[in-house]
């Protein structure tokens, strides 16, 4: 038996992007949940880029299609390639659809199977071309509307309510207090709510800051169990919501799988270096893994009674985060712990020619070091570390036309975003507002051949 919650993803104004359903997901091999979302549509070249993101808390693979529902109701594969989800990850998969491929397009819907999961969610579809507006009307049009209108515009658009940030972990142990951080804007009630997974109501109030740390103690069982938490900010313009799922683990007695005290040292590591892990845990076996933020496998080994073990950091680029991940198992009793680990690419490259290290001391050092730690191939980041409200720096080293630079949230949601010509040099983003060091992720994504490609860059915004 499973239970499933269907999440909808409100449309934001000025943008395509996150236009979606979601559905998260629990039965009694874990938990799954799915977000499928238009991400963009150009109209020039006539195709559609769909998102679908999912998490596999189970120990089998998920299998993933998408299919077009035309007017009549006949279903057609949207994409010919079916894309697999391994156990205990998760997945970030772009899908390109061409519209005029398809005879009608009433629906695009995405399809997540595996062993005792089926799910389907459903994302926008592609707007329909406007009717052409003659240059008499349009301009009689921008006669009466005047400047009045761009001072109400300014006006109306800051004081639309917004929520910029609900961060809650994926999953926790039972009996355990979490963290949420939250940032929102606009004029109206800001308040949240958690649901057990029976339906009641389990915490709730209105919140008197926009922004700021929600504690939500969750109840000790010994039942997994899937947790809703939804914000809600209602005012006289319309309203904004955001909701999160929160996956608890079983909580045991005495003589069940347990760990204390999880260390990684050294915290700030560089790519290829060996780390050490040490722990205090009980169990009859188990792993500890290396996980980026993404959720993708860097390295595994298994669990040591001695409290142990060793993993190598990937030959990374630029500076990202990581987290390392211990556990184990008792019986039918699991026990989880994570400790955060900062990868920082090296200060100096080695001189293939001159087999000397060149430091960043004089003009050419000091260019190289730069480019070798920003550079990803497509664009630089000038900003690495920007103030609240301040400016992103963003240099394209290779650009293309119609590519889009978004920065994007902890959540995949896209902040703000400019999409980019053939000619394009530097351009620049207008960082959030927020109360606590934040880490963002600029993205560019582009169309090469046919699909669609992404190169992130993470950076921190500072109050």
């Amino acid at each position: 038996m499973s239970t499933a919650l269907a999440l909808h993803a409100p449309a934001r104004s000025g943008a395509l992007a996150r236009f979606g359903s979601g559905m998260a997901l629990q039965t009694l091999a874990g938990s799954v949940s799915a977000f499928f979302a238009l991400e963009s549509f150009d109209r020039r070249r006539g195709v559609a880029i769909y998102a679908l993101h999912v998490v596999n808390r189970t120990m089998a693979a998920l299998i993933c299609r998408t299919w077009i529902v035309s007017r009549e109701g006949d279903a057609m594969l949207a994409y010919p390639v079916a894309f697999e989800v391994e156990p205990l990850s998760t997945s970030s998969t772009q899908i390109p659809v061409w519209p005029k491929d398809f005879p009608s397009f009433d629906r695009a819907l995405a399809e997540v199977a595996g062993d005792g999961v089926h799910c389907i969610v459903e994302a926008a579809v592609p707007p329909r071309s406007q009717p052409r507006v003659t240059y008499a009307r349009l301009a009689a049009a921008c006669l009466m509307t005047g400047m009045v209108a761009l001072g109400a515009a300014a006006a109306l658009r800051s004081a639309l309510p917004r929520i910029a940030a609900f961060a809650v972990p994926p999953e926790t142990l039972a009996g355990t207090t979490v963290s949420a951080d939250y940032d929102a804007s606009g004029a109206g009630r800001l308040s949240y709510s958690v649901t057990a997974p029976d339906g009641r109501r389990l915490q709730g109030a209105d919140l008197p800051d926009h922004s700021g740390t929600l504690r939500v103690a969750i109840p000790a069982s010994n039942d997994a169990g899937a947790y809703t938490l939804q914000m809600v900010m209602a005012g006289p313009l319309g309203s904004a919501k955001e909701t999160r799922v929160l996956n608890t683990l079983a909580a045991h007695g005495p003589g069940s799988a347990q760990i204390q005290d999880v260390t990684v040292t050294p915290a700030v590591a560089k790519p290829g270096q060996r780390i050490d892990v040490a722990y205090a845990a009980a169990g009859d076996g188990g792993y500890v893994r290396l996980l980026g933020a993404d959720g993708t496998i860097w390295a595994q080994e298994p669990f040591s009674h001695g409290g142990q073990t060793q993993l190598v950091v990937p030959a990374v680029p630029t500076l990202r985060e990581m987290r390392v991940l211990v556990h184990v198992n008792r019986g039918r009793s699991i026990a989880q712990s994570m400790a955060g680990l900062a990868v920082a690419a090296p200060a100096a490259r080695a001189d293939a020619n001159a087999g000397t290290a060149i430091a960043g001391d004089d003009e050419t050092g000091a260019g190289a070091s730069s480019a070798s730690a920003n550079e990803n191939g497509t664009f630089e980041l000038l900003t690495p570390t920007v103030k609240s409200g301040g400016t992103i720096r963003v240099r394209i080293i290779s650009p293309r036309d119609g590519m889009r630079i978004s920065l994007m949230d902890s959540q995949s949601r896209e902040v703000t975003g400019l999409t980019l010509g053939a000619e394009a040099d530097v351009i620049t983003l207008q960082a959030p507002a927020v109360a606590i060091p934040t880490r963002y992720t600029v993205v560019a994504g582009f169309t090469d051949g046919f699909g669609q490609e992404s190169v992130v860059q993470p950076v921190t915004v500072t109050p």
